[in-house]
């Protein structure tokens, strides 16, 4: 006979019945139920054993293997990733091993993290330690109500085409992979655009870095004249603590011109949505390998810039970057 599900109601007038010196042909005619004599005996074994026909189940005892890890080794693994999640598999068997004396092989340290902890690893974001949550937020809630189309925002990135190689490559199953560097001693061109809610504003390209006198230079002859006085549209300059943007004769240059001038958080790109645009730009230019063959640099990535850094795709970022952008019409 398979098993049967038996109501507890069941079990415990069966067991009642057998007290009392019923048979169990009686009982199984009287409850309707064709009851085994095996669970009979076990409804009775169970019941002189803990007055209780239903078995708890916290009682059953534990199928199959016994557990490697013992809860407090599971908590400490669990703190121990949260502390130090760049910790190599056998780092963390020693650790665990001084800690609370388990011993386990390095495979059966993986094993249990991703089985039964569901914790594999992966490639983590860059995050800066000087970086100041409460700043953050408080930058935050002061933009929270400023519309998106009051705001310009500008940094300075260099590109390099040996930093555009791709990052991945396909070969035959077993076998390696390569990549090569066309240019040998490729130069770095530094771009800087201004970006508002409707795309670019000014843009400025050099084979050289930006010093204060060149964003002195691209502020006041490049930029402000597409900016307007304060409260309008694009009349906030936003950009990072970077020493450029404070020195030299920024703020007077903004004063002038009616412009505000609001700095990022400390360590908060991700509140840039021009860092968003310089990762679309330079995917642009890794896919288009643009740069392998180019006689001019300069105007090819000034070229990429205008086709990548579109009004749809500011709009999409500002968006992203938590600013107050109007409906999409």
């Amino acid at each position: 006979m398979g098993f049967i599900l038996y109501h507890p109601a069941t079990k415990v007038a069966a067991v009642r019945m057998l007290i009392q010196g019923h048979d169990q042909s009686f009982i199984q005619t009287a409850l309707g139920e064709p009851i085994s004599r095996q669970s009979f005996g076990r409804w009775m074994e169970l019941y002189q054993h803990t007055r209780c026909v239903i078995r708890n189940p916290n009682d059953y005892e534990q199928q199959g293997r016994p557990l490697l890890l013992s809860d407090s080794d599971t908590k400490f693994m669990i703190k121990l990733v949260q502390e130090e999640p760049g910790l190599f598999l056998d780092e963390i068997r020693e650790r665990l091993y001084d800690e609370n004396g388990t011993l386990l092989s390095v495979e059966a340290i993986h094993r249990n993290l991703v089985v039964k902890l569901s914790i594999t690893l992966k490639k983590p974001s860059t995050m800066n330690i000087r970086k100041c949550l409460i700043t953050k937020y408080d930058y935050v809630e002061k933009m929270r109500f400023v519309p998106a189309e009051f705001l310009v925002f500008t940094d300075e990135s260099a590109i390099c085409d040996r930093d555009l190689l791709r990052n991945f490559a396909r070969a035959p199953k077993g076998s390696p992979s390569a990549r090569f560097v066309v240019n040998q001693n490729p130069e770095r061109i530094s771009v800087l655009p201004a970006i508002g809610i409707g795309g670019i504003l000014a843009m400025a390209v050099t084979d050289n870095t930006f010093n204060g006198k060149k964003w002195d230079d691209f502020l006041e002859w490049d930029l402000i004249p597409w900016m307007n006085r304060y409260p309008n549209h694009n009349s906030i300059l936003v950009c990072d603590n970077a020493k450029i943007h404070k020195g030299g004769r920024v703020e007077r240059i903004c004063h002038e011109a009616g412009i505000l001038i609001k700095y990022l958080p400390p360590y908060c790109p991700e509140l840039n949505p021009i860092e968003l645009c310089f990762s679309a730009l330079k995917y642009k230019l890794r896919r288009s390998k643009i740069l392998n063959e180019s006689d001019d640099p300069e105007w090819d990535i000034q070229e990429t810039i205008d086709s990548v850094i579109t009004s749809d795709l500011c709009y999409k970022h500002f968006r992203h970057c938590g600013y107050s952008v109007p409906p999409k019409i």
